[in-house]
């Protein structure tokens, strides 16, 4: 398992996410400040990733507290001790405004850290 440290990047950390939730089967699609934040290389600094899903508090729990993180102001929300990043968890489905999206006819972007 991948150790989560203060120089963990919004990028690497997304990634390590995104891994333990598809690993525990759980469809998420990073979306938000974080999103542009890693798309555009920093020039939008966000200090969050939302992960849209609808996958419940439980196991979106058991999926990343493995990883360090614990459950934040509300059931929705974690923090790790070692990043400055929280992390959240809009319910789903994945839409702009009044249109919906298909989380599959999204592509993944590739990083050096991973998909």
């Amino acid at each position: 398992m991948v150790e989560i440290t203060e120089a963990t990047s919004i990028e690497e950390l997304a990634v390590i996410i995104s891994e333990a939730l598809e690993a525990a089967g759980i469809t998420a699609t990073l979306s938000g400040g974080g999103a542009v934040s890693i798309y555009s290389k920093n020039q939008y600094m966000s200090h969050d990733l939302d992960f849209v899903t609808s996958a419940d508090h439980k196991s979106l729990l058991k999926a990343i507290a493995p990883l360090g993180f614990t459950q934040g102001a509300y059931k929705r929300l974690y923090e790790h001790p070692r990043t400055e990043w929280l992390v959240e968890f809009p319910a789903g489905p994945l839409g702009f405004g009044e249109r919906t999206v298909d989380h599959r006819s999204i592509g993944l972007l590739q990083t050096e850290h991973g998909a």
